[in-house]
């Protein structure tokens, strides 16, 4: 299965929501496919520390992406990039086209040299959230 976008972003983080209103200002019909590792939409992350432990709705931090025109790939993740032949292949072998490509895929914590996951939470995402208020 192949998906074809006009423009096509790797990452599911602030800076995809950044790129999907940017381009709209330019582009109002042009397709947008975004490609996320997380299960989760595009979200605000500084309310992950402040507001969702005040009590506000854990939907006040999704941004409104879909509602923008672009659709959404979430769970994924990227393993091949062929510039060449303008295509991005994910895990599971699904392949998106595009004409103009954004890696926007943010970072990861640096994993402490002792401990093991279960007792550390490197906090960074809205699982990760959810695992805490599990706990």
């Amino acid at each position: 299965m192949e998906h074809r976008y006009k423009y096509l972003i790797v990452g599911g983080g602030m800076v995809s929501e950044a790129a999907v209103k940017g381009i709209r200002e330019v582009d109002a019909a042009g397709t947008i496919g975004i490609v996320g590792s997380e299960k989760d939409s595009p979200y605000k992350r500084p309310p992950l520390s402040k507001g969702l432990w005040k009590g506000d709705p854990p939907e006040s931090i999704r941004y409104k992406t879909e509602g923008r025109g672009a659709t959404l790939h979430l769970g994924r993740t990227v393993r091949e990039i062929d510039p060449s032949a303008r295509l991005v292949v994910d895990a599971e072998g699904v392949a998106y086209g595009y004409e103009r490509l954004l890696i926007a895929t943010g970072g990861t914590p640096r994993r402490l040299p002792f401990g093991d996951d279960d007792r550390i939470v490197y906090y960074r995402t809205v699982e990760d959230y959810r695992r805490l208020r599990r706990m």
